[in-house]
């Protein structure tokens, strides 16, 4: 009887399927007949129409007996549709049983498989045995106090702040860098089912072409931090003195070691500009001894002389 549960019946004379109660030959071996048929006293080959019959109704075993009467069919349609629709989706679920309202199976699944005794019998051993995920942020990974106090916030007059789109409380732009990144994952849809191996390639691309593009974002902000480039570029716009002062040759400098900015604090490239051009003072000067040197000078005194005639 369970197996006539998955069964599906076809009528011997018209050969439509069968749903719910069907007639059953018992003296004709696999001789099914449907309501309409029978009533109409549908003959064919061996088959008479006073034959001994029985009716069978394959969707009304009741699997738990309860008040309610479900079927057998009808709670396989119920854990079916939880399992399609997810759980609280009581009106899809409704709708895939055909039977039942949403009210019923709400209460039918929460009677029977939470309150009840499949639901005393499972859920606890589920809860026991449910996965732990530690709490990594909290032991690995720095405050954002740590990360970002030692370097100075961006120090311009509101109306500026307005006129560029900064917001000061949020460290944050009102227009981002690839500002349009997002749209790479937000109509991206995993599923295990659709998707083949192809597809998977193709979505996980997306996503790291999303994460490579949020890391120069922040790549770019802490830069513009770091450098207080906003802050400059107002103090530009005002002709008021720069923050840093560079001489002739270290401005020659600095200009050739823009580029390497973007790899290095504010404090790092200004000693980094500060000993290249130690280095290029010391290599002049070395070089003006050794010329002095070769023209067979030994004593301080005499470059002056020296400088005169030549």
């Amino acid at each position: 009887m369970a197996s006539d549960l998955f069964t599906k019946f076809n009528c011997t004379y018209c050969l439509d399927d069968i749903v719910g109660l069907r007639v059953k030959c018992v003296e004709c071996t696999d001789f099914d007949l449907c309501l309409q048929c029978f009533s109409a006293g549908a003959e064919i080959g061996p088959h008479k129409n006073d034959h001994s019959y029985q009716f069978v109704d394959s969707g009304a075993v009741d699997i738990i007996r309860s008040k309610s009467k479900w079927s057998a069919k009808e709670e396989l349609l119920l854990l079916n549709g939880i399992e399609q629709y997810g759980f609280g989706n009581w009106e899809n679920i409704s709708q895939h049983i055909k039977t039942r309202t949403a009210d019923e199976a709400r209460d039918e699944y929460m009677s029977r498989y939470v309150d009840g005794s499949i639901g005393r019998a499972t859920w606890p051993e589920a809860y026991e045995k449910r996965a732990k995920l530690a709490d990594l942020i909290k032991d690995e990974l720095p405050s954002s106090t740590a990360i970002t106090h030692t370097v100075p916030p961006i120090d311009i007059h509101p109306g500026d702040s307005s006129q560029l789109g900064y917001m000061p409380h949020r460290d944050d732009f009102d227009c981002e860098y690839a500002n349009e990144a997002e749209t790479l994952v937000s109509s991206l849809n995993i599923s295990s089912t659709d998707d083949d191996e192809m597809d998977t390639a193709l979505k996980l691309a997306q996503v790291d072409m999303y994460i490579e593009k949020l890391r120069e974002r922040a790549r770019r902000k802490r830069v513009c931090r770091d450098y207080q480039l906003v802050s400059q570029f107002f103090a530009a716009r005002r002709d008021r003195p720069r923050h840093r002062h560079y001489s002739n040759g270290e401005q020659d400098t600095e200009d050739k070691l823009r580029c390497l900015c973007q790899f290095q604090t504010a404090q790092e490239h200004a000693c980094l500009v500060k000993n290249v051009q130690r280095q290029r003072d010391l290599e002049r000067r070395l070089s003006e001894l050794m010329r002095y040197r070769k023209n067979g000078l030994t004593r301080m005194e005499e470059l002056p002389h020296f400088e005169q005639e030549a």
